[in-house]
């Protein structure tokens, strides 16, 4: 519907000027907008490592957008800032790493040398196909304007300005891939809560040690605290009660039984129980 679009673009919106106002205190903010409809989240967290390994020392933070419908299918955008670095469906495809790597550069640290990714042989050719499981046009109004067009004067609810993760990880303990993967865990199993999911490296000396995990600024986890890192379903379990306390984890939602408990199953056995497990085991 019209207001479900100017919803979702509103939705960006906020997060986009929340990365904004992050990027003058921090340096710069990337931002990846990927469809969801298209499986593009493992894409795209590959091109959110590498540029937080080539721009180790000049990238405030990377995040993760997924744009599920009512938006418009086949999104893959890339933005610096508000600049659009790279949009997929005006630039012909997708970007190569070394491509994108070029355009982020002239723009945050120009002088910057990438080595071979300063290459211009061989552009990428591929990735200009439609999707084919996402229906690009956007409804348009009666007077003929696009919904999502609408989206930025639309009035902000409490809902636009929440569900937002950022995991800041220090970089001197190399701990980039570990935080990927957490962002990429908590996006498939909360593909339809989460609005976005922010990397933001740590550098300072005074951040050593540094694993915090925030949904709109309030802590969920913080490895200092906790004394270590959460596990997957941990992690997944404080989200939820953050973002969707109903909503079934599945295995992530059981516990294992402590061995107290098992003692007592087994010390409260009954007869035929007892002697259905003789038989099993060949005793007599």
């Amino acid at each position: 519907s019209k207001s479900t679009s100017v919803l979702h673009q509103s939705s960006v919106t906020a997060t986009t000027s929340s990365n904004d106002e992050k990027s003058t205190d921090d340096g710069p903010n990337v931002s990846i907008e990927y469809c969801t409809g298209c499986r593009w989240g493992l894409r795209s967290s590959w091109y959110q490592q590498e540029l937080l390994t080539t721009f180790h020392d000049e990238m405030g933070s990377v995040t993760l957008i997924p744009s599920k419908p009512p938006s418009p299918g086949g999104t893959f955008i890339v933005k610096l800032n508000s600049d659009t670095i790279w949009d997929r469906k005006t630039d012909g495809g997708f970007p190569e790493a070394k491509q994108l790597k070029q355009r982020i550069r002239d723009k945050i640290a120009p002088s910057k040398d990438l080595g071979h990714s300063d290459n211009t042989n061989n552009e990428q050719k591929e990735g200009n196909e439609d999707c084919e499981e996402c229906n690009d046009n956007v409804a348009k109004s009666a007077d003929g304007s696009s919904a999502l067009d609408e989206g930025a004067n639309a009035e902000d609810d409490d809902s636009t300005l929440s569900k937002n993760i950022e995991i800041a990880y220090c970089t001197g303990c190399k701990w980039m891939l570990r935080s990927a993967w957490m962002s990429q865990e908590l996006l498939s199993t909360f593909q339809e809560e989460l609005r976005s999911v922010t990397l933001t490296p740590c550098r300072r000396k005074e951040d050593g040690g540094k694993f915090v995990v925030s949904i709109d600024g309030n802590v969920l986890w913080d490895r200092k605290t906790e004394g270590r890192f959460p596990e997957a379903k941990e992690l997944k379990q404080r989200v939820r009660d953050e973002v969707d306390p109903s909503k079934d984890l599945g295995h992530s939602d059981m516990e294992k039984k402590s061995g107290s408990d098992t003692d007592n199953e087994i010390n409260t056995m009954d007869d035929d129980d007892a002697a259905e497990m003789r038989a099993f085991y060949g005793v007599l």
